[in-house]
């Protein structure tokens, strides 16, 4: 059940973070301390990639697979981590780390559920301006699950810019967005989650990092939710360290659907090229 059964309320946490490049066992130490105490959540959001940061600059071969190998070292123990996280406060906790399998690479967003299970998304759309697409392969499954009575969908970053690869054919009631969004495109940002919003007819939650990685690219973060009619609920202070936390209200949604009933008339299609 929804921690507030009567009126159907999900509270989110947005863990808006300085991310320290390349650092994974300072990146964990952070975030441990960060979910120490109680949020009272029931989906807990960390940024794209948060425990090194998106480390896509273009290296040589040998540099850029002896970095690939160190993060993906570190998936398992990160796994158990959330893990002990969502336990601990007894709520879904995702974000987006390095995994290698077999020869391949992925940024693969992580879903822990409280009662031990796990589930996993690889993000579909690789940045090629910034080199990921040489790096690392895309997904081809889009994941929706359901918890606490609402469907939820998972993209990461990039993903953003898609419509088509967001759209709501599941009757999911929330989209989340993982992402290490530079401030330079931040009202892309803003006005994209929106989009997807109002298209989707469904609340957007968005985190992002912040601060400045290792290029000295900044990132302002503009971590915030969105509802069905294109209303931003609330935002994280600009370039900062925050944990934002937030509501949906599930009634108000379906109600809103079945005065505004757009999800009826939308067209169905099938996506056949990966």
């Amino acid at each position: 059940m929804l921690h507030d059964e009567t009126i159907g309320i999900m509270k989110i946490a947005l863990l808006q973070s300085f991310i320290v490049w390349g650092q994974v066992e300072q990146n964990l130490r952070c975030f441990d301390r960060k979910l120490s105490a109680s949020l009272g959540c029931d989906l807990i959001l960390l940024p794209e990639m948060f425990t090194s940061g998106c480390m896509m600059v273009k290296k040589s071969p040998e540099q850029a697979m002896a970095e690939k190998n160190e993060m993906a070292s570190y998936y398992e123990e990160t796994q158990q981590r959330m893990m002990k996280w969502a336990e601990k406060q007894n709520a879904v906790v995702a974000g987006s780390v390095v995994c290698r399998k077999e020869d391949r690479y992925y940024n693969r967003m992580v879903v822990a559920f409280p009662d031990g299970r796990l589930l996993h998304y690889d993000k579909r759309h690789c940045f090629r301006m910034g080199g990921e697409n040489e790096h690392y392969a895309s997904g081809s499954n889009r994941l929706v699950f359901e918890f606490r009575g609402v469907k939820i969908a998972v993209f990461i970053c990039y993903d953003l810019r898609f419509p088509v690869w967001c759209r709501n054919t599941d009757d999911y009631d929330l989209a989340v967005f993982v992402a290490n969004w530079p401030d330079s495109r931040r009202d892309v940002w803003n006005a994209l989650l929106k989009a997807r919003a109002i298209e989707n007819q469904c609340y957007v939650a968005a985190v992002n990092c912040a601060g400045e990685d290792g290029c000295g690219l900044h990132y302002a973060g503009d971590s915030a939710i969105w509802d069905a009619r294109g209303k931003q609920l609330c935002v994280a202070a600009e370039y900062s360290d925050e944990i934002l936390i937030g509501e949906c209200d599930l009634q108000n949604l379906h109600d809103f659907r079945r005065k505004f009933a757009v999800l009826e008339d939308r067209d169905f299609f099938v996506i056949t090229k990966f």
